[in-house]
């Protein structure tokens, strides 16, 4: 199965949209590997995880084809992951349905063509996000479903299995983000960003399954805020858990993403620093296979 990392930065991206210190001018000098947008992924070929500003600049500059996309799933509705205005621009009024091509070119619609019905789940912070954007406007009509997954439970939808569980990371007020277990085509992998260290029953529901990849966020790197992301010494303590829970279906295979300025050291240098681990920091348009 592809998996393609769409972007691997924090919300204040990497380098840091107004910062001037030696990581971030670093980064910018080095380009490359070293400039980070906000976190996504795609993989098996029509499916999504996150949905940020930045997502179809991003798609296109490594040639991922998102108007094939089916299933997106989102961990939380902070906008660095969740940016609906992208999908208000779906909208398509069941009227055209009836018009000729021409007809609905001349009425300058959004969308003038049939899409594959896009089913989003996220958590209920996401929902009410998405539907205050559309103000009314129809999900049919903008050829979209949304389901609010119940944590733990199994899902499948377009031959994906999946299991949204509660991260420690705060969406708004008192709720929480969601990280996934992921299962199609035979392989199986784990995204857990935002979340800082695991919940017990997360941990519990990982340690129940086998993995052939983890894809996982540092974002604090040295600093010691690891409450709600992980700093470096929770990431990792996480994969210390992965090994000593015996997650792995073979080699351990542990990703790092949503990395933040200022904190965690520039891709050339976090490459050094993670020699001789199992752990492999992705980069922007870095693709997999899982």
């Amino acid at each position: 199965m592809e998996f393609t990392f769409l972007g691997t930065g924090a919300a204040e991206q990497y380098p840091g949209l107004w910062c001037t210190c030696p990581y971030c001018t670093k980064a910018r000098k080095l380009g490359g590997k070293n400039i980070r947008r906000t976190s996504s992924a795609h993989f098996a070929g029509d499916c999504l995880i996150d949905f940020p500003p930045e997502t179809f600049s991003q798609a296109e500059k490594y040639g991922i084809d998102l108007l094939a996309s089916k299933l997106l799933l989102v961990t939380h509705s902070h906008e660095d992951h969740f940016y609906p205005q992208l999908l208000y621009w779906r909208f398509r009024p069941k009227e055209a349905e009836a018009m000729s091509e021409a007809e609905r070119f001349m009425q300058g619609l959004s969308r003038q063509q049939e899409l594959p019905l896009l089913h989003i789940f996220g958590n209920q912070c996401t929902y009410e996000k998405l539907m205050e954007n559309f103000n009314g406007q129809s999900l049919e009509e903008s050829a979209l479903a949304f389901t609010v997954p119940k944590l733990y439970k199994e899902y499948e939808c377009y031959g994906v299995r999946f299991i949204a569980m509660e991260a420690s990371h705060i969406d708004r007020g008192d709720a929480r983000g969601l990280i996934y277990i992921v299962e199609t085509q035979g392989k199986t992998f784990l995204y857990a960003t935002d979340s800082g260290p695991y919940t017990e029953k997360t941990r519990d529901c990982i340690a129940a399954h086998k993995f052939d990849a983890v894809i996982m966020e540092e974002t604090f790197g040295y600093a010691k805020k690891g409450t709600f992301h992980m700093d470096w010494d929770h990431a990792m303590e996480a994969v210390g858990f992965f090994e000593k829970a015996g997650v792995w279906k073979g080699e351990p295979r542990v990703y790092w993403t949503h990395m933040s300025p200022h904190r965690t050291p520039p891709h050339s240098e976090l490459e050094e620093l993670l020699r001789g681990t199992p752990i492999t920091p992705a980069y922007d348009g870095l693709r997999i296979e899982i």
